[in-house]
């Protein structure tokens, strides 16, 4: 069964984040029963302003929302932070500077942005890119649909960028991907989420993790590759879907171990 984890971080007066994690995520920072907090969170589909109307119907954190209030008013509380941050120049650095070295003491094995929320906008994306400078040596990653963002987190050579797409927002990833993917050097990878079931066949060699949405997975089957989802994937496309989605999560089958996004 998953397990999750919490801790708040310390910035000045009554101002802290709150630093979340969980079995899935936690890529050697603890272990799948006991993970070490190593996410940032804000709330959904409010911060989210790339978001499409697939992933605001599916997004998955509706359910955190609704069974797990007091994790969920701490992402709240994260956003009210975040903007209290934005206020000067001085707390951008000072707060990177305090969370950079909260995160290499505690999670120097890598942190994710945002299980749940995005990029707001392009003072968000550079205080990301300050604490990933301040945490030098600690691997980071992130999903986005902020694409417009993407050349200012790339500035951070610590961090990873998934773009984040869907059936509605294909044809923008994909600019965005051929713009800075060369550029990037391998930390741009473009991720797909399937609604539906399908996956674009003129854009699977393009594609560097597949997400299946809750529908189309297979981990409560007693064999997941009954699935018609994973029936309908070639074999180049199958070793590109997240196994910790489509399989069920174990110790060897998390973030970490799997490096499709990292």
């Amino acid at each position: 069964m998953t397990q999750f984890c919490g801790a708040h971080v310390e910035l000045w007066d009554d101002l802290r984040l709150f630093v979340d994690g969980n079995s899935k995520i936690t890529r050697e920072n603890g272990t799948y029963e006991n993970p070490t907090p190593n996410a940032f969170s804000l709330p959904h589909i409010s911060t989210c302003p790339g978001s499409t109307e697939i992933c605001r119907k599916d997004c998955y954190v509706h359910g955190l929302e609704k069974h797990a209030p007091a994790l969920y008013a701490e992402y709240r509380n994260n956003e009210r932070v975040l903007h209290s941050i934005m206020l000067s120049t001085n707390r951008v650095r000072r707060s990177a500077e305090i969370f950079g070295d909260w995160i290499t003491m505690n999670a120097r094995k890598g942190f994710r942005w945002h299980v749940s929320g995005d990029v707001i906008h392009e003072r968000h994306a550079r205080w990301i890119v300050e604490v990933c400078r301040s945490a030098s040596r600690v691997p980071f990653w992130i999903y986005t649909k902020t694409f417009e963002v993407v050349p200012v987190l790339l500035e951070a050579q610590n961090l990873t960028v998934n773009l984040s797409a869907d059936r509605q927002n294909l044809y923008t990833a994909r600019q965005t991907w051929s713009a800075f993917a060369i550029d990037a050097r391998g930390r741009l990878r473009f991720t797909f989420m399937s609604d539906d079931g399908s996956v674009p066949e003129d854009f699977v060699d393009m594609f560097d993790v597949i997400f299946p949405d809750y529908p189309q997975r297979g981990r409560d089957l007693a064999d997941p590759t009954t699935h018609p989802f994973w029936q309908s994937l070639d074999i180049s496309a199958r070793r590109k879907v997240c196994p910790a989605d489509f399989f069920g999560q174990s110790h060897a089958n998390r973030c970490g171990p799997c490096r499709k996004c990292l």
